[in-house]
């Protein structure tokens, strides 16, 4: 079994306390389906994800993110929301990665979202 423990150590990362209480409470506070509404755009949290879907995201998508970026949400459309270290590695800010916008340009595939867990949490919308 993987551990988000495992994550920390492996990308050299601290996951945000208030992100380990929702991943060990199995995120029951977000049981239903989720929207993210940010500057005239609508982001649909299909589920969050376990330490072992996390690792293998970062494996298949380590020359996109290398250790700067750990996702934790994945969307309809099979992006990511993710952890945002290059800015500031002890309180990452929350992006989402748009997978095909990134082909063409990594940078293009990134939209800031919030500027820490704490706000992407009270922004949440339950649907």
């Amino acid at each position: 079994m993987l551990y988000l423990s495992d994550i920390e150590k492996k990308q050299n990362i601290k996951f945000p306390e208030e992100y380990k209480r929702l991943y060990q409470s199995g995120f029951k506070e977000f049981s239903n389906r989720l929207e993210i509404h940010v500057n005239n755009e609508v982001f649909s949290i299909h589920k969050f994800l376990s330490a072992a879907e996390i690792n293998d995201i970062l494996e298949e998508f380590y020359d996109f993110w290398g250790y700067d970026v750990v996702p934790i949400a994945e969307t309809d459309y099979e992006d990511y929301i993710c952890l945002y270290y290059r800015e500031n590695a002890k309180s990452p800010s929350i992006i989402y990665w748009n997978y095909e916008l990134a082909l063409e340009n990594s940078t293009e595939g990134i939209t800031f979202l919030y500027s820490s867990m704490h706000e992407f949490i009270t922004n949440i919308i339950k649907l």
